[in-house]
């Protein structure tokens, strides 16, 4: 069986899960804490980062590589075009998507959660192993500072992450004026990592992810304002069609 090296609020983990589960692969989910990950994960791979699959000994890491290794090993269901400029295509709006809106939104939200650590905590724990809480009361500080310092977290940085944040979506809702999805006429890899990116944005029901009831300024705003976006709506739609 493969098991999955994660963390639950992680987005791009959530790409992995979804593509696991519409694949209907069997998967162990194995939680990590934020921060000590570190001592398992740079065992496993060449990298710190998750998520990280283990089939059988074959170990995959990044979220684009995993759909990639998953729909050559595992081929029911594809989510790659197998026409070659759609697949062209699909995968040059995942990559778009992984930096546009991944690695913006992860800034973006952090730069006010990790003023919360009350909040934060409970995000980054959630799902994870018991003793969790015990480990932060005394690693927090520590792990809030790599976390800001790994991923450039600052007003400034997450300022201008909002920008193109926004200048992404505004793209996204371009192409849902006209298309169904993003690539073609079928739910692709594409689809599947703009939904699964955009997740901690819109909330969608149908994702294992328990999100809070009070949203700290300025995200309550933030969210308040693309909430009519046509690209929100159809988050929505595929989580509740395509998860």
């Amino acid at each position: 069986m493969i098991q999955l090296y994660q963390f639950a609020i992680s987005h791009y983990c959530e790409k992995v899960r979804w593509a696991l589960d519409y694949k209907k692969i069997n998967y162990k989910p194995v939680n990590l804490i934020p921060g000590p990950h570190l001592f398992t994960i740079r065992r496993l791979a060449g990298k710190s980062s998750v998520p990280v699959i283990d089939d059988n000994g074959m170990r995959i890491q990044d979220s684009t590589d995993i759909i990639t290794y998953l729909d050559k090993k595992y081929p029911q269901k594809p989510l790659t075009p197998q026409d070659g400029d759609l697949k062209k295509e699909a995968i040059n709006l995942e990559e778009y998507c992984d930096q546009e809106i991944g690695v913006h939104l992860r800034r973006y939200l952090y730069n006010t959660l990790l003023h919360d650590r009350k909040l934060v905590s409970s995000l980054l724990l959630q799902q994870g192993p018991v003793y969790g809480p015990k480990l932060y009361a005394v690693l927090f500080p520590l792990v809030r500072f790599a976390m800001r310092k790994s991923m450039n977290i600052h007003p400034e940085s997450a300022k201008r992450s909002e920008k193109r944040l926004t200048d992404a979506l505004d793209r996204l809702n371009r192409i849902m004026a006209k298309n169904k999805f993003l690539v073609g006429n079928t739910f692709t890899r594409a689809d599947l990592t703009a939904a699964s990116l955009l997740a901690p944005l819109c909330f969608p029901p149908e994702h294992e992810f328990k999100w809070p009831d009070q949203i700290p300024e300025p995200i309550k705003s933030f969210r308040e304002a693309h909430r009519r976006d046509p690209v929100y709506s159809w988050v929505l739609h595929l989580y509740s069609t395509c998860r």
